[in-house]
């Protein structure tokens, strides 16, 4: 895969799902974040006998991490996600869709200080159903352009362990490999 450039002006490069290996390099802190994702454990066990569609690997992460409040990284990763499942669109503004109720989530989050009353992944998922009406199989091209969301949004210059990237990638290698259960 190519090469992106973030806001801050940081390169991100090398996300690849299909080798099983995932590394970015950032250039203007020189970071590296490199992980095998054959580890996706807690995301690949939320998958395992479920549908390896988009809006499944989203119920996948809200299983894995739900009760993390929504932050600006699940925002990036939910909207490539939500754009790819119904094929485009503005998500932040139409109101309706899975994007914008995160978007709102994060806004709302950002001005509450205990972190019990604040917004959690699990919340904005819970309508997944109903506000993404279109669905479709997880290909490598969406695991790689979420992985690259999630780590272009990302403080830390990470992905979330068992977070929407993550299971996302555990779908698409769900997807390739039906019969490999034990990643």
């Amino acid at each position: 895969m190519g090469s992106t450039t973030t806001k801050d002006g940081a390169s991100l490069t090398n996300i690849s799902v299909e080798e099983h290996f995932s590394i970015s390099q950032s250039t203007s802190r020189e970071q590296y974040y490199a992980g095998q994702t054959e580890q996706i454990s807690t995301a690949a066990e939320a998958l395992v006998g479920r549908s390896t569609t988009l809006t499944e690997a989203l119920k996948a992460a809200a299983m894995n991490v739900g009760r993390k409040p929504v932050e600006t990284t699940d925002v990036a990763a939910i909207k490539e996600v939500e754009a790819r499942a119904i094929g485009g669109g503005d998500l932040e503004s139409d109101g309706g869709g899975v994007t914008a109720v995160a978007s709102r989530a994060v806004a709302r989050n950002k001005k509450l200080v205990n972190e019990n009353e604040k917004t959690n992944l699990r919340d904005v998922m819970a309508e997944i159903d109903v506000r993404v009406t279109r669905d479709r199989e997880v290909t490598s091209e969406d695991a790689e352009a979420v992985v690259q969301a999630e780590l272009t949004h990302s403080p830390f210059n990470s992905i979330i362990p068992g977070g929407v990237a993550e299971s996302v990638t555990a779908a698409y290698k769900l997807n390739s490999s039906p019969c490999n259960t034990s990643l």
